[in-house]
């Protein structure tokens, strides 16, 4: 077949005479004369109509959504991941708004109970609070203290208390592995359950993550710090003192890295990170 098609495309010039004979009938045989230039213009047009029809094939059938498909679906993938992002810049500019009307409306309703401290004092030791022969009330001489007083005093300067209680009641899920990059422990409880500062402190950092939700970062005196993370809501702002067992705030499934209710504590000191364990009870 192939000699047979280099025959014809040689005489491009001149006829070519193909006989057919039939082996059975010789008298049967039969011949027709053929042209380069009809078989080029032949194959022209058998290719035309191939790439017409295929063409038709793939624009009236399901075939070419399917190509369409598989083309648009990386272009797709990205715009869901910039929606994503878009909404989780969306909810930290609500939370963000939301913080900030708390924290107007505790400034423009809360009753100013300052009082100094020579003040206080002479309260306590008066009749009317403190009758004759009785016991002198247990009161946290720092409560009484303002947040310069606390620092200048040296209070940050002293060990913290520990080993300490839970910051939160609730229940053990995952415990501190460095190598895996979990600075932590993290303890599973219900939303909106309180926890509380580990030792006296005061607050370096609070606001929101996204994905961490609220996050609480206490400095504590000894060069260490512990952090709270996957709040829902926050009692204290950055630079308050809180004493240990004060309510820092509330946990909830708060960030792109929760994976349920749960509030994740870590120690560090002087920078290195501490397995929390060696500081609770």
């Amino acid at each position: 077949m192939w000699e047979f098609i280099k025959r014809i495309f040689s005489e491009r010039e001149g006829d070519v005479t193909v006989v057919v004979l039939d082996e059975h009938d010789p008298d049967g045989s039969s011949s027709f004369k053929l042209r380069a230039r009809d078989i080029v213009k032949m194959v022209v047009v058998v290719i035309l109509l191939s790439v017409l029809f295929t063409t038709i094939i793939f624009f009236a059938t399901p075939l070419g959504s399917l190509y369409q498909y598989k083309e648009d679906y990386a272009l797709r993938q990205n715009v869901i991941e910039i929606s994503e992002r878009v909404m989780s810049l969306q909810d930290s500019l609500v939370a963000r708004d939301t913080q900030l009307n708390d924290m107007k409306d505790v400034l423009r309703s809360a009753a100013d109970t300052m009082l100094a401290v020579d003040q206080t004092a002479e309260v306590l030791m008066s009749e009317e609070y403190f009758p004759a022969g009785g016991s002198v009330p247990n009161v946290r001489t720092l409560e009484m203290l303002s947040q310069n007083e606390i620092i200048f005093s040296g209070s940050l300067n002293e060990t913290p208390d520990f080993p300490s209680d839970y910051p939160i009641e609730g229940r053990f899920t995952q415990g501190y592995n460095a190598e895996d990059g979990h600075f932590g422990i993290d303890i599973a409880a219900r939303p909106e359950t309180d926890f509380v500062a580990l030792a006296d402190g005061t607050v370096m950092n609070a606001g929101w993550t996204i994905n961490y939700g609220y996050v609480v970062y206490l400095q504590h005196g000894n060069g260490v710090v512990s952090v709270y993370k996957h709040g829902s809501k926050l009692t204290r702002a950055k630079g308050d003192f809180v004493l240990k067992g004060d309510i820092l705030g509330q946990i909830g499934d708060r960030g792109v890295l929760s994976t349920g209710s749960h509030l994740h504590l870590e120690i560090w000191k002087n920078g290195v990170p501490q397995d929390p364990l060696m500081y609770l009870n």
